[in-house]
């Protein structure tokens, strides 16, 4: 009996305490979120009406109308921002807010407009919003942690949260699987176009060089050439009023924002004329998917090989030619410091190297009875004195740099002319088939080894071998036997494709024409854009003696190669042989 009047009393006070809770004045916070992949990219023509920003707030509003114990405190709107993490601007505002005691109840349309991430929505909804003292309504989903059971808290709502999570995780790799397909096709998947190219306004997936900035990018490239600095490039930039990148784009009617740009109207600066002179859109190049994140719960890039991201060439894009910028990439990465106030880089700055201790020569200049010289010696001697000086002065290097330059561009010369020809002479010959002089000598040989390799096993039978002489010689004759194959097949190919190698090595040629225009007279001046254009290094020994090491040696090889295969056929000279002046 006792046992039972207790059961009322607590049944009673349940009541009580549930008419008093039902009677409490609740301060709610409103929280709407919508992200991208839920349909709100192209407005309100295209988005899923359930899932819009306003029907959310309708729908809110439509529940509250009768619940005279709730007054809407706040909004708060995380408009494109993924649910598969809390770290969104709107709701971290939400939790301070619930911190601070302004807000006790939060109220939601359903579980996935709240988070997707089942860990952390969970851990919310169990730990932090009972702790708090907040209660928690998801319409929708027909929860309210006021009135939920045990199941509800404990099986139901973990579930929901889960299939949200599943749903995003799911929806991750569509996406990603649907811009790869994209990029895979040609199209262009970025947000934003890197300075100097622009979408098509047709056809938002592909990209067009923009007319104005495309020719700053032009300009930019030819100062650096011309051996100014990135930082005397960027004060030029800003001295002539061409607005900075990001207040280019945004002149164009472009919402652009950039972790770059620190004050309200941005400026040039040496890093930014870095990014354009090392980017690969310039020369038609587009490289994308360079990086990836490494779930869709978390937001951290990783780099993705080479092998895997998107490349393809767009011709119509180039601002600069392949040769170039490839000229370019070297040229940064060379030492090319240069004093302060110093217009542009010296002529041979990052160029000259001591042959003996592999550093780079450095710049001096003495004045004697008012004549000024400037000389070169290396780095090593000068710091430490451990190697010797190399030394040279700029007026006996000007002449040696001028021969070698001049004698170098005679051999491209004359190069292309043996591939003209060739090209001439094969032109409505199809297939056209290339004799090569050293094939009946390697077929021969091949036969030869053959036979030997035959003979071998009677030799042994008849005991004029040993055995361990027969597996030695066996090994060596069926080795060789493999390596004339190769290199028979190698030049069958050639010869087959002959056609093709000859375009192409005169395609490649024809990008050395523009630096035969930057060629001096014989006593003209040097100018540093044509050292950056063909010399790598120049390697400075003792007695004064030089030696060039010219870019593109090994293409260039292989084009000399090709020519002397069609040199004895066309009965043109020989060309001049590569050395040291």
């Amino acid at each position: 009996m006792k046992e039972t009047i207790k059961r009322c009393r607590a049944s009673q006070d349940s009541l009580l305490n549930k008419k008093e809770t039902e009677k409490k004045a609740y301060a709610a916070a409103v929280y709407l979120r919508l992200s991208k992949e839920d349909g709100d990219v192209c407005g309100e023509s295209c988005k899923g009406e359930s899932n819009s920003i306003t029907n959310q707030k309708r729908l809110i509003h439509d529940f509250l109308k009768d619940r005279e114990d709730i007054h809407v405190y706040k909004e708060y709107v995380d408009d494109g921002y993924t649910g598969s993490d809390f770290l969104r601007p709107s709701f971290q505002e939400m939790i301070k807010d619930m911190e601070a005691g302004k807000v006790n109840l939060i109220i939601v349309k359903d579980l996935s407009r709240f988070g997707r991430e089942y860990i952390e929505a969970g851990r919310y909804l169990q730990k932090v919003f009972p702790a708090a003292g907040v209660r928690f309504i998801a319409v929708t989903d027909h929860y309210d942690s006021l009135t939920a059971d045990r199941t509800e808290k404990n099986i139901v709502i973990p579930v929901k949260n889960f299939v949200n999570d599943a749903y995003s995780a799911d929806l991750s790799v569509k996406i990603r699987s649907h811009l790869e397909s994209k990029r895979g096709n040609g199209e262009y998947t970025g947000a934003y176009v890197s300075y100097g190219f622009m979408k098509d306004e047709s056809d938002h997936n592909k990209l067009i060089a923009d007319p104005v900035a495309g020719e700053n990018v032009k300009r930019i490239f030819q100062w650096k050439l011309d051996g100014m600095s990135n930082s005397r490039i960027a004060e030029k930039l800003n001295a002539l009023g061409i607005p900075a990148p990001a207040d280019y784009k945004r002149s164009l009617g472009i919402h652009y924002k950039s972790g770059f740009q620190k004050n309200l109207y941005s400026r040039w600066s040496p890093v930014a004329v870095g990014r354009i002179l090392s980017n690969p859109l310039c020369k038609g190049l587009v490289v994308q998917g360079k990086k990836e994140r490494i779930n869709h719960k978390i937001k951290k890039m990783v780099v993705k090989p080479e092998a895997e991201q998107s490349r393809y060439r767009q011709e119509d894009l180039a601002l600069i030619g392949e040769k170039q910028f490839d000229t370019m990439q070297g040229l940064l990465k060379k030492d090319t410091r240069t004093n302060p106030g110093q217009e542009g880089t010296y002529l041979f700055s990052g160029i000259l190297y001591c042959p003996d201790c592999g550093r780079q020569m450095i710049r001096r200049k003495t004045s004697h009875k008012g004549k000024q010289t400037i000389f070169y010696i290396c780095k090593t001697y000068n710091v430490e004195k451990s190697c010797t000086r190399h030394s040279i002065k700029e007026q006996e290097l000007l002449p040696l740099v001028r021969e070698a330059v001049r004698a170098q561009m005679q051999m491209l010369a004359d190069a292309e002319e043996i591939l003209k020809a060739a090209e001439d002479a094969m032109e409505g010959i199809e297939p056209f088939s290339l004799t090569d002089s050293r094939l009946p000598e390697l077929e021969k040989e091949l036969v030869e080894n053959v036979e030997m390799l035959s003979g071998l096993y009677v030799d042994w039978a008849e005991g004029i071998l040993s055995e361990e002489e027969y597996e030695e010689m066996k090994a060596f004759y069926s080795g060789r036997c493999k390596e004339l194959e190769g290199q028979i097949r190698k030049r069958r190919e050639r010869e087959a494709k002959a056609g093709d190698a000859v375009r192409e090595a005169r395609q490649w040629l024809c990008g050395f024409k523009d630096i035969g225009s930057l060629l001096p007279d014989t006593e003209g001046e040097i100018r540093r854009s044509l050292i950056c254009s063909l010399i790598d290094k120049i390697w400075v020994y003792e007695g004064k003696r030089v030696e060039f090491s010219f870019l593109y040696q090994d293409r260039m090889a292989e084009v000399y190669s090709l020519c002397g295969m069609f040199q004895e056929a066309l009965q043109e000279k020989p060309l001049y042989g590569k050395g040291a002046v």
